[in-house]
């Protein structure tokens, strides 16, 4: 879920032409000074990081800041649910709490509503975006996000956090298709994958920031309330930065406000560049426009088209399928499911795994070039599986090792069962002597506590277990497979799948793919864990994920190195 905005990088970086634009007569339409243009950029991008960096104007790196504060928004929403929500369920939840099933399901809601908000704005932000431009876009997904967090921290009920959550979504979801696009249409092609880099970087930094966020709020009273409410300060910092800078050159030309387009380029590029980009970014429009209207007809008409659609979906899929987003969104629960008790000692370890991710992102962007395409994603796929594999493995012998149940103390759900794991299962607590984690113990109502059994820890999500680094260290191997690969690859393919005309409706069809399905695994890894186990949850993702590596096998084409028109010859073949 993480790297969604990785696709407008390689998308708009190479949408440059491989050969000159041609008019209706099949002439060229500027001619020489494409040729002008792709010799400067190919002279800078030689040129060492450090010289074409600092030629960049300041407009242009607040440009990149303040829309990268959208990838921000993105990372900590992804990952302050999964800290708060320990604590919504002791506050808000309670009335929920002695039907596990019931809880499990309502927790599912809280998290995927914002899931399902951000796909549909997914969904209706590239439109939208195309008709009121790139700027007024990033500002009311600034306004949603910022009116979203302000509804979440002031909840009252379980209804008005929905709520919060859904229009959070939405803002979230807009931020997603825009930001990367405004950052490709201001910055030279020189730079322009450079720059949309922070885009990424900024989602993994959101992400990390929002579990030390979590950890020091519960020191605060209110606790889920300041973790939630607080993702409005950067929303309406960017929506002041946004203030100051201009509408997207590319997009401004593209609607024939020329003069406009002109001024806002070269406030943001410096040169001679600015010029050359001129003759590029009008050609592009033209060509845009002459397609634009046969774009949905020849995907349905062609079969490459068609078959381009199926990899580029079907790649979307498989990420959410792997299980990243039960990961990012219940890492403490998974950690209480692994024998932590205490809510803030699991978010103070969660950061590990969202450090890693953070870092295994980076290692992708530097690797998905020089490995290609495929087989980094093979490698990736195959590591993930190996680590899903591990922690099916270590929850099973947690589950076997699980303490014995000495007596039931009032927990009416309790049935049937001798240890700890079937006490939860079946929505009791169990109590643990403080002194002997592993020895025998009560098995108790929720309404109940321990004190009657003192001293003692309670377990409501999982049991006591010798097996918990094993758990931690199965984590980090997963996030270390994912991020470079499983992570970035599938956005890097569809953003140079399709051809010219049809990249934007297929990288649309591929996004809203990917958030819809990352909405049902997160509303259903909770019931899932409760019917089958932890083991049970990340073996079916394992197997899901061999089935995946198998398909990508057969029906992913390397395309590292090949030009966009090399790309649509492969499929033509």
């Amino acid at each position: 879920m993480v790297q969604r905005l990785l696709v407008h990088s390689t998308e708009l970086s190479s949408a440059k032409p491989d050969a000159p634009s041609m008019n209706s007569d099949d002439q060229p339409l500027i001619g020489s000074q494409e040729s002008s243009s792709a010799g400067a950029a190919s002279g800078r991008a030689a040129q060492p990081a450090s010289t074409w960096l600092g030629q960049l104007s300041p407009r242009l790196w607040l440009l990149t800041f303040c829309s990268g504060i959208a990838g921000f928004l993105f990372g900590y929403d992804t990952g302050v649910i999964s800290g708060a929500l320990p604590y919504i369920r002791d506050d808000l939840l309670k009335s929920y709490q002695s039907n596990t099933s019931s809880l499990n399901w309502i927790q599912g809601v809280i998290v995927s509503a914002a899931v399902f908000g951000a796909a549909l704005g997914s969904a209706l932000g590239g439109a939208l975006g195309d008709h009121f431009g790139r700027k007024t876009m990033l500002l009311i997904g600034d306004a949603l996000f910022a009116v979203g967090a302000v509804l979440m921290a002031a909840a009252q009920g379980v209804g008005s956090l929905i709520g919060g959550r859904i229009v959070v979504g939405l803002g979230v979801g807009l931020a997603s298709v825009t930001s990367p696009v405004y950052i490709s249409e201001s910055a030279p092609p020189s730079v322009r994958a450079t720059l949309v880099t922070v885009n990424v970087l900024m989602i993994t930094s959101g992400q990390f920031v929002a579990y030390v966020a979590d950890y020091i709020f519960t020191f605060v009273p209110g606790t889920w309330r300041w973790m939630l409410g607080v993702a409005a300060v950067p929303a309406l910092l960017q929506a002041v930065g946004m203030l100051f800078l201009p509408e997207s050159p590319r997009w401004l030309l593209a609607r024939g406000a020329t003069e406009e387009g002109e001024r806002a380029l070269r406030a943001l590029v410096q040169g001679t560049e600015a010029e050359q980009m001129l003759a590029e970014l009008r050609a592009q429009a033209d060509a845009h426009k002459r397609h634009a209207r046969t774009a949905l007809r020849s995907a349905l008409v062609a079969p490459e088209l068609r078959r381009q659609l199926h990899i580029g979906v079907g790649l979307q899929v498989l990420q959410q399928l792997a299980g990243i987003n039960t990961v990012m969104y219940y890492t403490p629960a998974i950690l209480e499911l692994a024998g932590i008790h205490d809510n803030r000692l699991a978010l103070l370890v969660a950061l590990a795994p969202a450090g890693v991710n953070a870092v295994g992102t980076v290692a992708g962007m530097l690797l998905v070039d020089r490995c290609g395409r495929r087989k980094l994603l093979l490698w990736s796929l195959a590591g993930v599986t190996a680590a899903m594999l591990f922690l099916g493995g270590t929850f099973k012998l947690s589950e076997a090792h699980a303490p014995p149940v000495a007596f039931d103390s009032g927990c009416a759900g309790f049935t049937e069962g001798s240890s700890c794991t079937h006490c939860i299962r079946q929505g009791c607590d169990f109590c643990s002597p403080k002194g002997d984690p592993a020895g025998a113990g009560a098995c108790m109502s929720r309404e109940q506590s321990c004190t009657a059994w003192l001293p003692s820890y309670a377990y409501s999500s999982g049991c006591p277990s010798p097996y918990t680094s094993w758990i931690i260290v199965g984590l980090l191997v997963y996030l270390a497979a994912f991020a470079p690969g499983v992570g970035p690859v599938p956005w890097a393919v569809n953003a140079e799948l399709y051809p010219q005309q049809m990249r934007g409706l297929g990288a649309g069809a591929a996004a809203t793919a990917n958030w819809l399905t990352n909405a049902v695994i997160s509303h259903t890894f909770l019931p899932l864990t409760q019917a089958v186990g932890g083991s049970g949850a990340f073996w079916i993702y394992a197997a899901i994920t061999a089935c995946g590596s198998a398909w990508t096998y057969v029906q992913l084409p390397e395309t590292k190195g090949l030009s966009l028109e090399a790309v649509q010859e492969i499929f033509r073949q």
